[in-house]
This record gives C-alpha cells, sequence and structure tokens, in this order.
C-alpha cells in the first residue's frame, strides 16, 4: 500500500519510493539494513520524513512521505482480536539527525496498537541511531518501554522479542478498551470556543484538545500545528466553529486523516438526541434533510452528473441526481406533515385564547433555567438538566397569578448565538408559540459572564420570527448564583431553584398584562347571548348595565381580542 506526495520529487527517487513495497526482509529482522539505507537516501534526497509498516512476517504493507517534521500515519490493523497488537510496527525517519520519539509518536504507538514506533536519525544521507518504543502494563496502564541502538549494531533478537513480550502482556492484563466511552474531540476555532465546549459536552463528547487561531483564516503552519495536535491527543473527531461548505471540510478531513464536523452539525446532532415528541422528531429530521442537501455538490467524483448536453452524457441517474430526488422528496414529506401539525398547533392555539386566559411564552438562550422557571411559576414537573438544549417540545401550563386570575405559559427551544437558519424554519411552527403570545419572558443567566452576548443572540432570532414587537420581562434567573446582579429596564430577579423572587415576577406579569389590556364598551341586543358569552371567555374584568333596548358591556381587552368581539357582533344573529 502506499501514500505518496510527490510534489517537488525527482521522478527518480519516486521510483525508489514506490519501490519500498516491494522490499522484503527476513522475519527475524527488526529492519534489514538495505531498508536502513533506502529510507536514508530517500530522506536526504527529499530533506522530508519516510514511513513504512512493517509485518512480523517481514513484509512492507504501507509506505509514506511527509514533510520534513511529519508523516501522515494509516490507520490499519492485521490483529486478530481487539486485545492484541496490530501485528505491525511503524519505522521513520526523521531528517534533523534526531532519533528521540515525539509525544505524537507514543500516542500514535498508543492509538493504533502498533507493534512498535522506532525512528531513525538521518544526517549528510547516512543513518545514525534508531529509538524505538513499544508497550507495557504498568499498574493497569499502557506505558512506553523504550529502546535505542546504532542503527549498523541493532540488537534483532532483543527487540523482535520486546514485541512478543509486549503482546503477550497486554493481552493478559486486557488494558485495552474495545469502545472508548465517549468520542475523542478536538475543537478548532478563531476566538472563544466556551459554548462551543458546552455543545460538545451536551453532544457526550471528551475534549482532549483546543486549536485558535485569532481574527485570520486558518493557515497551512496552524494546519501542520493543529495535525500534530490531533495525533498527539489521539482525537477521533474535529468539530470546527463555524460553518463549512463541504469543499473545505473535505480538505480538512484529508489534512487531519480525521471526520471533521461544523458548528451546524453538531446542534442538529444534539437536537437528534433531545427530541422526544413526534413533531420535534420530523422537525429534526427536516434540518438535517436541508443540511445534507446543501452538501451534495463538491463531494466527490463518486457523485456524477446526468446525462443530457455536452460534457454531461452518461449513463443516467447516478448517486447526486439519486440522493438529491430522495432528500427533496422526503423533505416535501416532512414539511407536509409539519404543516398538518402546525395547523393542529394554532387550532389548539384558537382554542386556549378563547379560554380567556392570556398566553404568555419563555424565551431566552439555552440553559437559562427556563424549564426551572416554568416548573417554578406553574408547579409543573418539565425535564431540567444543566445542558444546552434540554427543551426541545414546547410544553404549555397554567399559572396561577395573585388576584385568583390564571395565564397559560409556554416552555420553547433555547436559542444560541449563530442559530443555524436551516433550524429556525424547521422549528418555525415551534417558534410560532412566542410570536403569538401576549407577553414574553425573556430568561437570562444572571451568573453568565457573556450576558450581553446571549441576550443580543435572542433579540436577532426574535427579530428574525416576527416577535420583535411583542412586550416583555427581563427575568434574570439564577440570581443566587450571580456575584453583581446586572441592571437593565423592566427586569426581575429571581431563583427558580430555590424560590426567590418567584411571586414579585408573577405580581410584575400581573401588572403587565394589565398595561396590555385597554378599556373598551359595547351595546349588545339581549338576543345576542353569544356576544356576552364571548366576552367572558376573551375579556378580562367586565361590568354590565342593562338597558331597555340592549346590555352596554364594559370590559378590558387586548385590541386584537376586541376586533375579535367586534366582528362577532357586526355578524347577523
Amino acid at each position: 500500500m502506499a501514500n505518496q506526495e510527490f510534489k517537488g520529487i525527482k521522478k527518480a527517487v519516486q521510483q525508489r519510493i514506490e519501490g519500498l513495497k516491494n522490499f522484503k526482509q527476513e522475519p527475524g529482522l527488526f529492519i534489514s539494513e538495505q531498508l536502513i539505507s533506502e529510507l536514508a537516501y530517500i530522506t536526504s534526497e527529499t530533506q522530508r520524513e519516510v514511513c513504512v509498516y512493517i509485518t512480523r512476517s517481514g513484509e512492507i504493507i504501507f509506505s509514506s512521505i511527509g514533510e520534513r517534521d511529519r508523516v501522515s500515519l494509516e490507520n490499519m490493523s492485521m490483529r486478530r482480536s481487539e486485545q492484541r497488537l496490530s501485528g505491525f510496527r511503524c519505522i521513520h525517519t526523521h531528517p534533523g539527525g534526531s532519533d528521540m520519539l515525539s509525544e505524537v509518536d507514543i500516542q500514535s504507538l498508543k492509538s493504533l496498537r502498533l507493534d512498535a514506533m522506532a525512528a531513525i536519525g538521518v544526517k549528510d544521507g547516512r543513518a545514525g541511531y534508531i529509538s524505538a518504543a513499544v508497550l507495557e502494563s504498568i499498574e493497569g496502564e499502557l506505558q512506553p518501554k523504550f529502546m535505542r541502538s546504532p542503527s549498523w549494531n541493532l540488537p534483532h533478537e532483543q527487540w523482535m522479542q520486546a514485541i512478543m513480550e509486549a503482546d503477550r502482556a497486554i493481552v493478559k492484563s486486557r488494558v485495552y478498551q474495545t469502545t472508548p466511552q465517549k468520542e475523542r474531540v478536538m475543537l478548532l476555532g478563531h476566538g472563544d470556543l466556551a459554548e462551543l465546549e458546552a455543545l460538545t459536552l451536551t453532544a457526550g463528547g471528551e475534549i482532549c484538545a483546543r486549536v485558535v487561531q485569532k481574527n485570520k483564516p486558518l493557515g497551512e503552519g496552524k494546519l501542520k500545528q493543529a495535525a500534530l495536535e490531533a495525533q498527539a491527543a489521539r482525537a477521533q473527531l474535529i468539530i470546527y466553529d463555524g460553518e463549512l461548505s463541504p469543499s473545505r471540510q473535505h480538505e480538512l478531513e484529508e489534512r487531519f486523516s480525521l471526520p471533521v464536523i461544523d458548528r451546524t452539525a453538531l446542534i442538529l446532532d444534539i437536537f437528534a438526541m433531545r427530541a422526544r415528541s413526534g413533531e420535534g422528531q420530523l422537525q429534526v429530521e427536516l434540518a438535517q434533510c436541508k443540511y445534507a442537501l446543501s452538501r451534495l455538490t463538491g463531494q466527490g467524483v463518486q457523485l456524477s452528473r446526468q446525462g443530457g448536453g455536452i460534457g454531461t452524457r452518461g449513463p443516467g441517474e447516478k448517486k447526486l441526481e439519486s440522493d438529491r430526488r430522495h432528500l427533496k422528496r422526503r423533505e416535501a414529506e416532512l414539511e407536509k406533515q409539519l404543516e398538518q401539525l402546525s395547523s393542529r398547533r394554532s387550532l389548539m392555539r384558537r382554542k386556549r385564547k378563547r379560554s380567556g386566559m392570556p398566553l404568555i411564552s419563555l424565551i431566552g438562550y439555552t440553559n437559562a433555567g427556563k424549564s426551572t422557571l416554568l416548573n417554578a411559576l406553574t408547579g409543573a414537573d418539565a425535564f431540567c438538566e444543566d445542558k444546552l438544549f434540554a427543551t426541545l417540545d414546547p410544553l404549555t401550563r397554567t399559572c396561577e397569578l395573585p388576584d385568583g386570575s390564571s395565564a397559560l405559559i409556554t416552555d420553547t427551544v433555547g436559542f444560541v448565538r449563530r442559530l443555524p437558519h436551516l433550524l429556525i424554519e424547521a422549528f418555525k411552527s415551534t417558534l410560532e408559540e412566542a410570536s403569538q403570545s401576549e407577553l414574553l419572558l425573556h430568561v437570562c443567566d444572571a451568573s453568565e459572564p457573556e450576558l450581553e452576548e446571549h441576550i443580543k443572540a435572542c433579540e436577532r432570532v426574535l427579530e428574525e420570527i416576527g416577535a420583535a414587537e411583542i412586550p416583555r420581562i427581563m427575568v434574570l434567573n439564577k440570581a443566587d448564583k450571580a456575584q453583581t446582579l446586572p441592571i437593565y429596564k423592566n427586569s426581575i430577579s429571581v431563583s427558580a431553584l430555590n424560590g426567590e423572587g418567584i411571586n414579585a415576577l408573577k405580581a410584575e406579569i400581573l401588572k403587565r398584562l394589565k398595561c396590555n389590556s385597554e378599556q373598551f364598551t359595547l351595546d349588545v341586543p339581549y338576543p345576542r347571548g353569544d356576544i356576552i358569552s364571548l366576552i367572558h371567555r376573551l375579556a378580562g374584568q367586565s361590568s354590565i348595565e342593562y338597558l331597555p333596548e340592549h346590555a352596554r358591556i364594559s370590559f378590558a381587552a387586548s385590541r386584537e381580542d376586541a376586533d375579535i368581539i367586534t366582528a362577532a357582533l357586526n355578524q347577523p344573529d
């Protein structure tokens, strides 16, 4: 197997690199003198690291040429059991003459379960010393055992024996886990990665490394550094704090030799994990369809175009067209199902409206404590967890206000900075709950250092869903955890967890609902008992004066409800 980058290398040297796969050595040799000389020659000519994988039978199954300071390693195995070593050793050169094994080398030895990792120092066209490491189990942990020797006088029998002893010791100790408990993730971004860290932990990942390139694109040097850090940290996945085009994602995956996803894919994964109701699952699947459709082009040569026109003629529909057609069909099906559910939700809202109780929505940044506040206000038992996006499905409960009246309060999905637009589209019917409310409770985490940024993120989403003009109260939750409470207009400080400030919040809700109401007076003919019933359902306090020809009713209601009552009155009985 070969994996060569030949740019800038003479053709004669290229042929010698390709010829490495034809080398065969005696099984008892760690590495033959002929192969050492060949690796030293190639390294001297190219000033790059050269790597080979040698099996226990002496066969070369992989070769690679890298840069001056690094070479990509292939993840493969010949082991008969998950508890065994890989069955081959990795031997590579160091152009600078040093044979010292790096931290990346040792981590690769562990993560790839190599028989051995060895480095040959090459200087002035000649091989110097060779350093090698094998694994041994010490108190249940894998540790490297180092060996060093001149390349012209290797103790082959001793080093091969060390490999066999390492394999037996590891089988006996069973220190390897066949499946890791959590996926090891390296984060890549251009600024503060705190929110990406929280999203990754919510998705069940284990953060093993972070690479930040501030205020400029990721250049060649930074990507090389990141690739080395990913290898040293034994990362299994790279998450980028932003959006990646399909071509850029493919480029990064080639660079890291690891899966790479962007922030949008991470949030979609969390939503898929959190969705519990049928509607929530449909909304997540719709968002995933939209995301997949946007990434079909540029995925590689296997996605050929359909025949039809110069340069496009071919045997017919290929994978690209088939996948796109399937996703488009599924997207249409999901949108139809969600439209039916949206109609049902609208009907439920109209029924709640006719009940006369005002509608209030809890909105705010994810993990601000909205579900805990819903429980504190209504006595509900909504699911609460100290993780992002614990709530995806809206939940409506009744809240009793100080004057004995009631209001309906709905918990909604949390917002984040740069909430992907495709998620807003997919969750439109859920977010409509907020846009149809009479009052919004904007719940903020008072202890959050980046509170101002979180507030701005919520404001942007409210603009996008058409809810920016709805009256709102800012609820500074987690006041007991804040060192100093921030000051905002129309704000109330509470601690939903211990009940502090809840009564004051209910009083403020009642006050604001009354402010949203206006006084109206209508003359209702006595035969129109339906209008009197409608006023009782939609209006707050009302009074009736019985006159000879009609009843004069004074009531408090919102302008919208008053228009509904007036329109009903003007319709013939």
